[in-house]
């Protein structure tokens, strides 16, 4: 991992330097060749799907194997009950806490004008649940349980195909109560639910992360359909000091960085021992997983130490980098939080591990990255409706403010308006 000392303003420009660095070449190749796979969708949709599953997936797809047919599956062999009361009390807790996201309709009526600001859930929605051969049942959680509140009345999901079907996967999509589900991923997945095939009829908005291909897909579709979000790769700060349990801390960096070699994990600490103790224990924990040579690269290429004089300047750094998570270790942790404006989601105290967000305790998982937190937040039921204004007047109401829209029409020169206007006027 990087180390960098935060002296000044001028810190903050390695800082990011080191966080944005990018291959262009790769971002074109990657753009040229997702606008080719969107237009071959566009022409020859259903078959255009079964020669990119082919040729990414290396699955031979047939025309009625599109559609992934839950009943065909025989998965609850398969199931070891008590894994899935854990994913049922995961689907309890978002629910119970995404419900009190459910928004209020708007009243007023004054002076005979009545106005209305009424929410109404989009129609349909296509979810992408990232996977192949390793399907991330959390991923379907966090998108469909805020569309279900939201009441969308048509959920589509996509993912990958694969020949061994996660059998959590075809559990939950029953228990959640989805029922059209088809097997396609990358960039034509995202084409084909923007756009559309024979088999697939277009969404209205597309949720759901994935890689590099699918992130240009929604960009590259976006106005011929909705999308949630643009999602980067996985990012954590972690704040803390010699206090805290290095290995604890450790731990949170390596759990972000074992997402992809691409993800950011960052410690801010004031203390450059416990630092060096932090990077010890990192070396020590990583040999105990599974994806260690991932979590290698990541922290070699992407891992940060950011050394401050005083954590009160963890809160400009935090808000210059807007990250996807923070966790806070620091036990007086008022200050800095209240200082915090631009994140995803914060954690806040030792045992408020990020893992918890990303399965369990209640809130969402898919939150903005790459800075985005700046202007953007979390998935939420919010991003499953729509609000519409209503405006109903009679002749007492169109009598009071005739003449004030007929002299601010004259301003803006648009006489179309002011005659909307005067014909009414009785003579």
């Amino acid at each position: 991992m990087k180390l960098i000392e935060y002296k000044n303003s001028n810190s903050i420009e390695l800082i990011i330097k080191h966080l944005n660095k990018r291959d262009s070449k790769d971002n074109f190749l990657i753009k040229e060749n997702v606008t080719k796979i969107i237009n071959n969708v566009s022409k020859k949709g259903d078959v255009a799907i079964i020669e990119y599953t082919f040729k990414f997936d290396k699955i031979k797809l047939k025309k009625s194997e599109i559609y992934f047919d839950l009943l065909k599956y025989n998965y609850k062999k398969n199931i070891d009950k008590n894994v899935l009361l854990s994913f049922k009390k995961a689907i309890n807790n978002i629910s119970k806490f995404h419900k009190k996201q459910l928004p209020k309709n708007i009243f007023q009526n004054e002076k005979n004008i009545k106005l209305i600001s009424q929410w109404k859930p989009i129609d349909s929605v296509g979810l992408y649940i990232p996977g192949g051969n390793a399907f991330y049942p959390s991923s379907l959680i966090m998108n469909a349980v805020p569309a279900i509140i939201a009441g969308v009345k048509r959920i589509v999901c996509v993912t990958p195909p694969s020949k061994n079907i996660n059998p959590y996967f075809c559990a939950l999509l029953k228990e959640l109560g989805i029922n059209e589900t088809y097997f396609v991923g990358g960039a034509q997945a995202i084409a084909a639910l923007a756009l559309g095939t024979k088999t697939i009829k277009p969404v209205n908005k597309i949720f759901g992360p994935g890689n590099a291909y699918v992130a240009e897909a929604k960009k590259q579709l976006f106005g011929n359909v909705g999308i949630d979000l643009i999602a980067g790769p996985s990012e954590i700060v972690v704040v803390a000091n010699k206090n805290n349990h290095p290995s604890w801390v450790a731990s949170d960096l390596i759990a972000q960085a074992e997402h992809d070699i691409n993800s950011k994990s960052i410690l801010i600490t004031d203390n450059k021992e416990f630092a060096k103790k932090v990077l010890d224990q990192i070396n020590l924990l990583k040999k105990l997983l599974t994806k260690k040579n991932i979590i290698s690269k990541s922290l070699k290429n992407n891992g940060l130490i950011i050394l401050v004089k005083n954590l009160n300047y963890a809160s400009e750094i935090i808000n210059t980098i807007s990250p996807e998570h923070i966790h806070i270790h620091l036990k007086k942790h008022k200050n800095l939080f209240k200082n915090i404006n631009n994140a995803g989601g914060i954690f806040l105290g030792e045992y408020s591990t990020e893992a918890f967000g990303d399965y369990i305790v209640g809130t969402n998982h898919v939150l903005p990255t790459s800075g985005a937190a700046k202007f953007s937040s979390g998935l939420g039921v919010l991003d499953f409706m729509k609000r519409n204004s209503v405006v109903e007047m009679n002749q007492k109401s169109f009598n009071l403010l005739s003449k004030d829209t007929q002299i601010m029409s004259d301003v803006e020169g648009l006489d179309g308006h002011k005659m909307s206007v005067k014909i009414r006027q009785k003579k």
